[in-house]
């Protein structure tokens, strides 16, 4: 199901609800973010995605990717199953889907080659967790301790690109 320009899956609503903000914090006209913006912001975001800076990184990576058409992400539970994981706050659930998005687009566009990359964008997606983790020390999403355990028993990228 084609969602908008680049995104495609099936979390429509915190996906709409990432690209309000984005526009929020992204006063740049869409049609001038070039993919040079896009991976000079990604380093903010991976510094503190939580920040001012790590959010407005976060919508201009959101915005090209919903404008662009030169990376494709597919989102769904099986990939970012955050969505609907207890325990979070929205705060904390923006950053993360924000993560797999800035990861799978981060990932295309280093490799010049237009083509989802779910496998990255959970990596950024782990990423980030443990970055919130250390700013919380009590947060524990098995959703995504379960990724974690297929990265370490070297699953995970079978496991995101399997039907």
């Amino acid at each position: 199901m084609e969602m908008m320009n680049s995104f495609t899956g099936h979390v429509l609503v915190p996906l709409f609800i990432l690209l309000t903000l984005a526009s929020g914090y992204c006063a740049q006209d869409d049609s001038k973010i070039t993919k040079e913006d896009v991976l000079n912001a990604i380093p903010w975001f991976r510094a503190d995605p939580l920040s001012d800076k790590g959010r407005t990184a976060a919508a201009i990576v959101v915005r090209y990717v919903d404008k662009s058409h030169d990376v494709t992400v597919k989102i769904g539970k099986k990939t970012l199953p955050t969505m609907e994981a207890k325990g979070l706050s929205e705060r904390e659930r923006l950053a993360l889907l924000s993560a797999f998005v800035i990861g799978n687009a981060d990932s295309q566009l280093l490799r010049g080659k237009k083509g989802d990359d779910s496998y990255a964008g959970d990596l950024e997606l782990i990423e980030t967790y443990r970055y919130l983790q250390r700013r919380n020390p009590k947060l524990k999403v098995p959703e995504i301790e379960r990724l974690i355990d297929l990265e370490k028993s070297g699953q995970l990228k079978k496991y995101v690109s399997s039907p």
